[in-house]
């Protein structure tokens, strides 16, 4: 008899420790990941880009996005994110002159973690 309680003790503790390691996965997979973005990191653009466009691995909302020249001046944008969490977000540009830009966005995965962004780019002067 003693053997059964042991044995049933030890099944419990196998199926709760199968059961926190499927909620952690599940936790894991709803945490996201950068996908690509449009404009690589410090790159030199011949022309002003219209759009950003940046992409990740699950489905996140929109927080926030901010562009700043090199001297740290804010660029409006008007951006209206999408209701519903996706995993692709395209953000219309302002016309740009030629200068250096530092745009940086938020996210939040639908497990509630922020995740932030940026990038840094060059238009040429011709």
């Amino acid at each position: 008899m003693p053997i059964k309680i042991k044995t049933q003790r030890t099944g419990r503790a196998v199926l709760m420790s199968v059961g926190l390691l499927c909620a952690s996965f599940a936790m894991a997979q709803a945490h996201t990941m950068e996908r690509a973005v449009s404009i690589a990191s410090n790159a030199v653009l011949q022309t002003a880009p219209e759009t950003f466009t940046v992409s990740y691995v699950h489905p996140a909302r929109f927080g926030s996005v901010q562009l700043r020249t090199a001297t740290g001046e804010t660029v409006p944008i008007r951006y209206q994110p999408p209701a519903n969490a996706t995993t692709t977000f395209t953000i219309p540009l302002p016309k740009l002159a030629p200068d250096s830009y530092r745009l940086t966005w938020r996210v939040i995965a639908e497990d509630g973690h922020v995740m932030t962004g940026n990038v840094t780019f060059t238009i040429a002067r011709r």
